[in-house]
Order: C-alpha cells, then structure tokens, then sequence
C-alpha cells in the first residue's frame, strides 16, 4: 500500500519495509471522525478496511475504499489536514505519523532525500513564489533555487541577523521558532518568526545593514541560502538575476 503514494514511488523496498514497521492501527467506528480540515494532521492515512468519506465544507465529495492514501504531504510539513476524514462504516486503518518518521530517518537515506526534495519543491518554492523578490523568475529557476539552500540547525541563543549588521545569507525557518527584537520599551519585547517566515530575501542582492536583531533562542533548523550560492544557481538562468534586482528596486521605489 505503501507503494501506491506518489512520494514513495522512488523509496527502496527495504526502506519502505522500515517505514511500514512504523505504521499505527487505527479502528474507526461507524461515523467516527478521524481527521479535520484546517487542523493538525494526524498524518498519511492508509486505508486497509471498510470505507471513509472525505468531506468540505460538510459536503461529502469522494470515498477512499481499502488500498486508498489520504495526506501523504504529512510526512513532507506540518501542514493541516486538507479535509475531514470520516468513517462511513466500521473501518480499519494505519497511520503513519511524521514524529515517527522523522525519528527513524537515519536509518532511511533514501527516505531522507526523498522528503527533503518534496519540501524544498512542495512548500519552498511555494515560499519563494510568495516573495516579491523571486515572483517574476522562471519556475524552473525557482526550483534551482530552492536545492541550493543549506538545511542548518542552529544552536539555543544563535543569531540570524544582527541590528547594524551586513547580512550575506537569505534564512527561512523550516523547524522551531525564532524571535525579531523589538526596541527597547516594546511589550512584549520581540515577535516570533514561526515555521515558512525569512529573515534576509534582500541580503542575497546586496550588502546593507540589518534594521533588527533575529535570535534563536531555543535553537531551531532552518534552511540558509548565501549570495554565493544564490548567483551561483541564477547563473544558469538567462536575465534571471536581472528580474530579482528590478524586483529589488522596485520595493526599495516603494518604501520610499
């Protein structure tokens, strides 16, 4: 069953034997809800027996029957649940959490690779889409962009940018939280920079001090794209470059 989602179809036999170690039974009565839209997800669901609705806007729009997969991008994000899930009679079903996963990747390099390309193409490109900065390239170039960041994780207390300090690295949080500090006399004194939030698009384009201090203060993974790295990839673009500093530009035009 396994075999069946889309993000596996590359994984090893051997290491989807691991995964399916990994997978918890789940008994569902009759009208039982097990999942909803817009909360957390409990993860990707496989369903083995019986039938479950898949319900929006408490519309019922499809059924998953046994040998079904709901929410294999679970494993990719904490991303919620896309729809309600809800047994339509007795059923019977695995679920496979992405704590669990996460915690046995060591032992599944092909796994590891596998999730980590889905993030940066699923939910960074995504991101970078969503900045004014990288709107205008190439989908192509966006994507180049995403496989040259660097997974870092940062240690308690670690700074991202410094208040007057030259910035050469573009950050997004990908796990835990960050802090900007607030000037002195501010309550609360800082606000958090959650999972999807960056620090530094502009750092990547030019040099020019930081207008505040970014801390992680209980330490936090986050993916750290370097001007090096970043005209590096948008060589290979032609005029790539040239639309991030027009974009650049622009913003600067409309600060001012």
């Amino acid at each position: 069953m396994l075999r069946n989602a889309v993000l596996l179809e590359s994984v090893p036999d051997g290491e989807l034997e691991q995964l399916g170690a990994l997978v918890r039974p789940v008994g569902l009565k009759a009208a039982e809800t097990f999942a909803v839209r817009g909360q957390p997800s409990p993860g990707m669901v496989l369903v083995d027996a019986g039938s479950l609705e898949v319900i929006l806007d408490s519309t019922p729009i499809c059924s998953l029957s046994p040998g079904s997969i709901f929410s294999e991008e679970s494993l990719v994000g904490d991303s919620p649940s896309p729809a309600t899930l809800r047994a339509a009679i007795a059923s019977e079903i695995g679920v496979l959490e992405r704590d669990a996963v996460d915690g046995q990747l060591d032992l599944m390099p092909k796994l590891w690779k596998v999730l980590d390309q889905a993030w940066r193409h699923r939910f960074l490109t995504a991101r970078l889409y969503a900045i004014d900065l990288f709107r205008d390239l190439p989908g192509e170039a966006r994507l180049a962009l995403a496989d040259a960041f660097e997974e870092v994780d940062l240690p308690p207390g670690a700074l991202l940018a410094q208040e007057g300090k030259v910035l050469d690295s573009f950050w997004v949080i990908r796990e835990g939280q960050a802090e900007l500090e607030l000037p002195e006399g501010n309550d609360p004194p800082s606000v958090p920079l959650r999972v999807g939030e960056y620090v530094g698009d502009l750092a990547v384009v030019e040099n020019f001090p930081q207008s505040a201090t970014v801390r992680a203060p209980y330490g936090l993974r986050a993916m750290k794209l370097t001007r090096a790295a970043f005209l590096t990839t948008l060589d290979r673009y032609s005029g790539a470059l040239a639309e991030v500093q027009v974009a650049a530009a622009r913003r600067k035009e409309s600060i001012l």
